[in-house]
């Protein structure tokens, strides 16, 4: 079940793209990954432990 909602606003926590904050564009329930748009250019998936939500 997914932990986030398209749309949401998240900060990544995992070694890649740590701090880079993105939001939730699609979530891939076969791989349990979530597609994360990062900049208009950048993208990339990460696993839900990957991720929480930001606070401004």
């Amino acid at each position: 079940m997914a932990e986030f909602k398209i749309g949401d606003t998240v900060q990544v926590t995992g070694d890649t793209m740590t701090g880079n904050v993105g939001t939730v564009t699609s979530y891939d329930e076969k791989r349990e990954k979530y597609l994360v748009l990062i900049s208009a250019v950048t993208q990339n998936y990460f696993t839900a432990d990957e991720l929480k939500l930001f606070t401004a």
